[in-house]
């Protein structure tokens, strides 16, 4: 495995950390993997570490190559929403470097880093940002996306530690609702996956059922697990995100081969 880490604005204050498996003949489809660009939760306040590394490396024993984001927190939309579009961007321009397919990239995230990876998901055909990175709104849209206990609404249960860092203390409901991810969904928006826990007591499950229905509306392909119980942010499902937690529901980490097999039938990987 290669480990490569760059940054992607001219402040150094957001960056990516590639894992890149190392070619091998003996494996079929090998010259050219798929892979996932993973954006952490965190509230838009920092990158939570628990859902990076760890997770690539899910991806990576899956046969995926994973690009963990570090994107610019604390900062108002569109900030993230430019991180994520402008290294997504990057990522498949460098695609012979990297060794990845650039026809099958999926981009993943987790709570607030799910509405960021949601963003790409259906607004990489906006104007503005189209605009901003300087490319084909094509270029920006991924071929399948992951979201996992996601932030999707900020009008239906909404998480409001993250929609106060992207529209202020006192987002309007035009603005709450113009970020609503369950508005931005069109029959042009790639398949998703949605996983999330009935009982998370931060970011509402509720938040993933109205994304699901948005995608049934505009039969768009996806897939939606919702888990009985598990705390917020528990990422691989393999640890206790604090010392005093209890182990989690086991069979939560189904999700990790569930979403694999999801992106190989969408991105028609080993097809």
């Amino acid at each position: 495995m290669t480990v490569k880490t760059f940054s992607i604005n001219p402040d150094k204050t957001a960056f990516v950390k590639a894992y890149l498996p190392d070619a091998m003949t003996e494996i079929k489809y090998c010259e050219k993997r798929p892979s996932v660009v993973i954006f952490p939760g965190g509230g838009y306040e920092y990158c939570s570490e628990r859902e990076g590394e760890p997770v690539a490396f899910q991806y990576l024993a899956a046969g995926y190559a994973a690009f963990v984001v570090s994107y610019s927190c604390k900062k108002p939309f569109p900030a993230p929403l430019n991180d994520a579009a402008y290294t997504f961007y990057k990522i498949r321009m460098r695609a012979e470097e990297f060794c990845i397919d650039p026809n099958k990239i999926a981009v993943l995230g987790f709570s607030a880093g799910g509405h960021l990876a949601g963003c790409l998901a259906t607004m990489w055909n906006d104007v503005s940002v189209v605009k901003t990175i300087g490319c084909t709104a094509e270029e920006l849209r991924p071929n399948a996306a992951v979201l996992c206990y996601p932030v999707i609404s900020g009008v239906t249960s909404p998480h409001e530690g993250s929609f106060k860092v992207l529209l202020g203390e006192e987002p309007t409901r035009s603005d709450l609702s113009r970020l609503s991810l369950e508005n931005r969904v069109t029959p042009k928006t790639p398949p998703i996956f949605i996983w999330a826990t009935a009982n998370d007591a931060s970011v509402s499950a509720h938040n993933s059922l109205v994304m699901a229905k948005a995608c049934i509306s505009n039969k768009i392909p996806m897939e939606l697990h919702l888990f009985d119980e598990g705390p917020h942010g528990i990422a691989t499902c393999d640890k206790p995100i604090a010392r005093t937690a209890k182990d989690v529901n086991e069979h939560v980490r189904e999700w990790i081969p569930l979403s694999v097999r999801f992106l190989n039938k969408y991105m028609n990987v080993n097809g």
